[in-house]
């Protein structure tokens, strides 16, 4: 019965943090940045404040998440952390607050927001503030990353796309390894699980696990593309490796994160 009380309880906390999170996205959407537009009229600075706006309003949420009980999270290598350095994130995609987690730690970053975003009127001012990288021009959309990277910044792409589907094996398109060939950056891996599934795919934001759902982040220390995949034959050659060589990476973390979750048996 004591299971049910807590199901229960987590059920509200999870109505109470996205209500928050809606209320909290009208505030800033409607009032703040609207206002950081008025008085902030330097790109850059505005770009600087907006971010790191966001970033604790996104830390915030994730604490309120924790102290309610909603979710648990565990944070490995976090002496990776630093978004002020040049460098490509690149992370999985299981759920539906991974980018509210990584962003909190990573506020400078820049990241993908799709258009009908920018065009939100609830969400719009705050994205543009952000300058975030827009997909309406799928065409431009690499060499935008490329150049932003060029200009000594960091920047977030979780290279699935979309979130991973429950019980499919996890799949990179080459768009992150492309850009990270061309701008020879570092590249900094984040492997992602999530135990049980929330915030999935397939599931709706109001599902509640029996258990609570424990967030591993593990940030990976930088690397080079070139300690990856050191030569190829030709630029299209090496990206798919590259791609490929992320991919494994990511997939050997996700199998020791479940390896290490297993009881060990003593015969």
């Amino acid at each position: 019965m004591r299971w049910f009380f807590e199901y229960l309880w987590r059920l509200f906390g999870t109505v109470l943090c996205f209500t928050v999170f809606g209320v909290g996205g009208l505030v800033y959407g409607l009032l703040i940045f609207p206002l950081i537009f008025v008085f902030i009229r330097d790109r850059e600075s505005r770009r600087v404040v907006a971010r790191r706006l966001i970033g604790k309003g996104f830390g915030a949420f994730v604490g309120l998440m924790k102290a309610v009980n909603v979710v648990k999270i565990r944070i490995e290598g976090s002496e990776h952390i630093d978004d002020q350095r040049r460098q490509l994130i690149i992370a999985n995609h299981p759920t539906l607050i991974d980018v509210v987690i990584l962003i909190s730690l990573f506020p400078q970053a820049n990241c993908v927001i799709k258009e009908a975003v920018r065009r939100n009127p609830f969400m719009g001012s705050t994205v543009k503030a952000a300058d975030y990288i827009s997909n309406s021009e799928p065409e431009e959309l690499l060499e935008s990353c490329v150049n932003y990277l060029g200009n000594g910044k960091s920047l977030l792409l979780f290279p699935e796309g979309t979130r991973t589907r429950h019980q499919e094996p996890i799949e990179f398109k080459p768009g992150a390894a492309t850009v990270a060939a061309r701008a020879k950056v570092d590249i900094l891996p984040i492997a992602i699980e999530c135990e049980p599934l929330y915030l999935s795919k397939q599931l709706p934001w109001y599902y509640v696990p029996r258990t609570v759902p424990t967030f591993t982040i593990r940030v990976l220390p930088p690397r080079k593309a070139t300690d990856l995949v050191p030569t190829a034959a030709d630029e299209r050659r090496y990206r798919q490796e590259l791609n490929s060589a992320l991919l494994d990476l990511i997939r050997r973390e996700l199998a020791d994160m479940e390896f290490s979750r297993k009881p060990i048996y003593n015969a």
